[in-house]
């Protein structure tokens, strides 16, 4: 058996990890299910946890652990060189990159389908301003020990189980099938993106992903994605619970709205710092 699951080529291990997606994704609909009958909402941080353990995290540890015998080390949760110098420039891009992104959310907000889809436009919009309604109720909640609630349901868990899945198990498995660490980034980020189930969202999710997929591929470790995703999902729900105190309006939370200059700026100090931290030490180390 495990000579089998070792010499099993990527393509035939493409689909076994989205058998075993979809296999973790019955169980999660099941443990959903019944976490439910105790009284956990659809929308609930707790069950999302749920979903994202074992949807994700679940999938990739196994995958990893059926055909790479050490799952943590293939998956690339490990230290590496310059560790605390790729995490600041990882976070710094972060930052840089999201009046971009934002930007793109506008665009992504206008876009429209063709007439003879427009009940379909409908029905997708309904859904998502219902699902995102629902998230600025529990983003907003009052109490003592909601902020590191949502913190840790919200922002962590969801940074870990992804970047575990989308990264660690996905684009590594793309890259060795296409042998081009381009087009698997990339279709790593528009999966990444579709799999959010926001059509509407789909731009600055997948401007995320790619961000996340060259930081992992040239950074060398997952834990400074974790550390990237995390923070992103940790700004929206501290803006949204500034705006639950009345610090800030709630619009602020869901826009930056920043000027053109500053959108060019951000991007400008984002390549560079790429190019500087990432890039250029690689292919400095390529060339000795």
């Amino acid at each position: 058996m495990k000579q089998f699951f070792e010499s099993t080529k990527p393509g035939g291990q493409l689909l076994a990890l989205l058998l075993l997606f979809v296999i973790f994704f019955i169980i999660a609909a099941g443990c959903s299910a019944f976490a439910m009958l105790f009284g956990l909402g659809v929308d609930s941080p707790e069950l999302n946890d749920i979903s994202q353990v074992i949807m994700f995290a679940a999938t990739a540890i196994v995958f990893a652990a059926l055909f790479y015998g050490r799952p943590l080390r293939h998956l690339q949760m490990v230290k590496t060189d310059r560790m605390a110098v790729k995490m600041s420039a990882a976070f710094v891009i972060l930052i840089a990159v999201l009046p971009f992104a934002d930007w793109l959310t506008q665009v992504n907000d206008a876009w429209h389908f063709p007439s003879r889809l427009e009940g379909l436009e409908a029905q997708l919009r309904a859904l998502e301003e219902r699902s995102q309604s629902l998230m600025e109720v529990y983003l907003m909640r009052d109490g003592n020990w909601i902020l590191l609630s949502n913190a840790f349901s919200l922002a962590l868990v969801p940074a870990i189980c992804e970047e575990l899945f989308f990264r660690g198990a996905l684009q590594q498995l793309l890259c060795r099938s296409l042998r081009n660490h381009h087009v698997a980034i990339v279709l790593t980020a528009v999966v990444f993106s579709l799999l959010h189930g926001e059509v509407f969202a789909f731009l600055p999710r997948f401007v995320l992903g790619l961000v996340l997929g060259y930081v992992f591929y040239y950074g060398g470790s997952l834990w400074i994605n974790i550390l990237v995703h995390f923070t992103n999902n940790l700004m929206v729900v501290v803006l949204y619970r500034l705006a639950s105190q009345g610090v800030i309006d709630v619009e602020m939370a869901d826009s930056i709205g920043a000027p053109w200059y500053v959108i060019l700026l951000g991007l400008a100090i984002a390549i560079w710092l790429f190019w500087i931290v990432f890039l250029k030490k690689q292919k400095a180390s390529v060339e000795s």
